[in-house]
C-alpha cells in the first residue's frame, strides 16, 4: 500500500492513532499547550501527505524496522519541528523539568542557573574518561540522536581520511532517528574497531555504552539534588551537545 495508494495508508486508523499517541506524550510534557490534539494531528497528516511521501517511499527498507516504527520515528521529528516552530513564536526556551519528566517550559534566571550545574556536573563525569573520551562523545552523540560532525571523527581518528569521514557523515551527519539502533551500532562499530585494533561485536559496543551510562546516572545522583531516569539522563546528554550550552 505504501508504493500503490500512500495517502490511504497514512489516513487508516492504526496510523492515525500512531500521531495521535506521539501528540499526547508531548503535550504531556508541556508541548502545545494551546492547541488540540486533534488540529495538532490533522497538522501532521497534512505535512506527510504534502511533503514526506516521496521521502518515505524512497528511504523505507524493512532492514530499519517495521513499517509502522519507521512511521512513528518520522512523526516524531515532524513533533519536534512543529514544537520548536512553536516556541520560538512563544519565546520560549527548550529545557527540563526536574520535577516530573523533560519538558518545554519558560523558566526564569536561576532555573537556567541550575541546569547550568547540572551540565557542570556531567562535565566533571567526562574528565574521569580523559583517554576514552573521544570515544564515550561520539558514542553518546549516537545515542542522544545528535548529528555528529567531522571534528567529532577526528578526534577519534585523526589519521582519518576524507573519504571515511564521509562514509560515516552519510549517516550520522545529518538527522538519523528514523534509524533503529541495530543499524547505527553496526555503522559506527566498523570505525571504532578499525581505531582500537578489535573485531568486537556491535553488541559488545552498545554493551560498553551501556556501562557507561550506568556510571553516569549513579554519578549524577549523587552528586545532583535532582533524580535522574534514562530519559531524563537522554535529556541532559541532548541539551550538553545543544551548541549554546556546549561546555568547553
Amino acid at each position: 500500500m505504501l508504493k500503490k495508494n500512500p495517502h490511504q495508508l497514512i489516513c487508516t486508523p492504526e496510523l492515525q492513532q500512531s500521531i495521535l499517541k506521539i501528540v499526547r506524550k508531548f503535550k504531556q510534557k508541556g508541548g502545545f499547550s494551546r492547541d488540540s490534539e486533534a488540529d495538532i494531528t490533522q497538522e501532521i497528516t497534512t505535512q506527510i501527505l504534502e511533503r514526506r511521501i516521496a521521502y518515505l517511499q524512497k528511504n523505507y527498507d524493512p532492514k530499519y524496522g517495521n513499517l509502522k516504527q519507521y512511521f512513528e520515528k518520522m512523526v516524531y521529528n515532524i513533533t519536534i519541528e512543529l514544537v520548536n516552530a512553536s516556541n520560538r513564536r512563544q519565546k520560549m526556551h527548550q529545557t527540563m523539568d526536574f520535577d516530573k519528566a523533560p519538558q518545554i517550559v519558560t523558566y526564569n534566571d536561576a532555573k537556567q542557573e541550575l541546569i547550568l550545574d547540572e551540565l557542570q556536573r556531567l562535565q566533571k563525569f567526562f574528565v574521569k574518561f580523559h583517554r576514552q573520551k573521544p570515544k564515550l562523545m561520539l558514542l553518546l552523540k549516537l545515542y542522544s540522536r545528535t548529528i555528529i560532525e567531522s571534528s567529532d571523527i577526528l578526534d577519534f581518528k585523526p589519521t582519518a581520511t576524507a573519504e571515511e569521514i564521509q562514509k560515516i557523515l552519510n549517516t550520522f551527519g545529518q538527522n538519523y532517528a528514523i534509524y533503529d539502533d541495530n543499524y547505527l551500532y553496526n555503522q559506527i562499530n566498523e570505525l571504532i574497531n578499525d581505531v582500537e585494533g578489535k573485531k568486537n561485536s556491535a553488541d559488545a559496543l552498545r554493551k560498553w555504552l551501556s556501562n557507561r551510562l550506568t556510571d553516569l546516572g549513579v554519578w549524577m545522583n549523587r552528586q545532583s539534588t535532582l533524580k535522574y531516569d534514562k530519559e531524563a539522563l537522554r535529556n541532559l546528554i541532548q541539551l550538553f551537545f545543544t551548541k549554546n550550552w556546549m561546555i568547553v
